[in-house]
């Protein structure tokens, strides 16, 4: 893939990530998504401005309170640390099972990381993550115990709107990195990629 191939989709993959994230606060009912909604549409080829960490700056104190980092220990961040392990794996796996070798990224290029394609792709599934913790997770110095971590796990059984239809959220990814092998071999093939909505787990008839 080229450098500008590959620059355009990681700004397709910001865009996403930073209007989900906005659909996030706005479901909650949180001020700001207007303004998250109006950065996505600034980002460029690659985000050569920083705008996911720009929309993150606004996004996560507005989300879990003023004073709020991604790097404090508590159980807010454990539970969307372990919400994001969930997915991560999830991401490799249909990465792999797709042929594509998931240490390969569009931006992530660390050679300590073995998952750095998978880091890419994962990112617009994030406010998923969010939008439980968000909505079940009190914070009160409690733990992760086990009933929180199949809660979690189970997050790959919601349901995100893709492609104009609602799948439950590993069988978007699923098509998501299909959608991106394709695009490997066939110019013009776009990447497909999540819409986030109201909480939903997937019911089977």
């Amino acid at each position: 893939m080229t450098k500008p191939a590959q620059k355009r989709l990681w700004q397709s993959v910001v865009m996403a990530k930073i209007r989900n994230q906005a659909k996030c606060l706005e479901l909650l009912e949180r001020p700001g998504s207007g303004d998250l909604r109006e950065l996505a549409r600034t980002v460029r080829s690659g985000d050569p401005d920083n705008c996911e960490a720009v929309a993150a700056a606004q996004y996560f104190p507005v989300l879990f309170g003023q004073g709020f980092t991604r790097e404090a220990d508590c159980l807010t961040n454990a539970a969307l640390n372990y919400g994001c392990a969930i997915l991560r794996g999830a991401v490799a796996g249909n990465l792999a099972v797709h042929g594509l070798e998931p240490c390969l990224g569009i931006f992530h290029h660390s050679e300590l990381n073995q998952l750095n394609l998978a880091d890419d792709l994962m990112e617009p599934y994030r406010p998923l993550v969010d939008l439980y913790v968000a909505s079940t997770v009190c914070e009160g110095g409690g733990s992760l115990t086990p009933k929180l971590k199949q809660q979690l796990f189970n997050l790959t059984n919601y349901v995100v709107r893709q492609n104009g239809k609602r799948y439950r959220m590993i069988s978007a990814i699923g098509r998501m990195t299909e959608s991106f092998a394709r695009g490997l071999t066939q110019d013009g093939t776009s990447l497909e990629l999540p819409e986030l909505i109201p909480l939903e787990s997937y019911r089977y008839e």
